[in-house]
């Protein structure tokens, strides 16, 4: 029977709609729809939802016909503090659960905030570290300055609508591109030192890139990795099939 789920983020509602497995991780997510209201069917009784952001009017007055939220709590994510937000501890279960069994994981969630959680070789938290997003970055640039120009907007270069700002190798002479390049640039270099990091101390084996500013980091993370890194994986979809195997009530065991 065909599920929706629904993460409601910082910035956007991410919707799917899919089918969830007896065994393991792999649910299957049929489709992916970012908006107010999914253009399929809803059922009420049988959905499954959390929220990290604040709930818009549109879904309050639906609210008493869902169950409750998905919470930190319920996850079997063995020592995940419940103040963890329930979209980091989602997609470091569905990480792990993924995972080829060789060490822990790291899961980077590039949205609003990027995010990044490492799970150990046993399935437990942690920990990780949260920064600024590439939008919030640019955006505080614009503001804490008297000259650079609001980069955020979509009408600025096509920014963030057309992946074209893919972070360059060399040094860039125009203003915007500059701050494009510098934040993700940045960003970039903070994933793969702390993946070098965990790796060295054997604590990840492989991490996993997900969150709508992924496509924009994933080149620049990877010619910074070095040779030997652990493997870098990309699932747009990661937090929602979290939620879709909430379905079935799976343990931390990896498919």
């Amino acid at each position: 029977m065909a599920v929706t789920v629904l993460l409601v983020g910082n910035s956007r509602l991410h919707w799917g709609l899919g089918t969830p497995q007896n065994s393991g991780a792999g649910s299957l997510l049929r489709r992916h729809w970012d908006g107010n209201w999914p253009p399929w069917q809803v059922q009420p009784a049988t959905m499954r939802w959390a929220a990290v952001g604040l709930i818009p009017p549109s879904l309050k007055t639906r609210l008493e016909a869902w169950p409750p939220p998905v919470e930190t709590c319920r996850i079997p994510l063995a020592h995940c503090p419940p103040h963890v937000g329930v979209d980091r501890a989602l997609g470091a279960w569905q990480a792990f659960g993924c995972s080829d069994g060789g060490g822990g994981v790291l899961v980077v969630d590039a949205g609003t905030a990027l995010t990044m959680t490492a799970v150990t070789a046993n399935g437990s938290f942690a920990g990780g570290r949260i920064l600024p997003g590439v939008a919030l970055q640019l955006e505080s640039l614009h503001q804490g300055t008297a000259s650079l120009p609001c980069v955020v907007s979509p009408w600025a270069k096509a920014w963030p609508t057309l992946p074209r700002n893919q972070a360059r190798s060399g040094l860039s002479t125009d203003t915007v591109d500059a701050m494009v390049d510098g934040v993700i640039h940045g960003l970039s270099a903070a994933v793969a030192n702390t993946m070098a990091a965990l790796a060295a101390a054997a604590v990840i084996g492989e991490c996993w890139l997900t969150g709508g500013d992924a496509p924009l980091l994933q080149n620049s993370i990877r010619t910074q990795l070095a040779s030997g890194s652990p493997p870098l994986h990309y699932d747009p979809d990661l937090v929602l099939k979290g939620l879709l195997r909430m379905q079935v009530g799976a343990g931390v065991d990896r498919a």
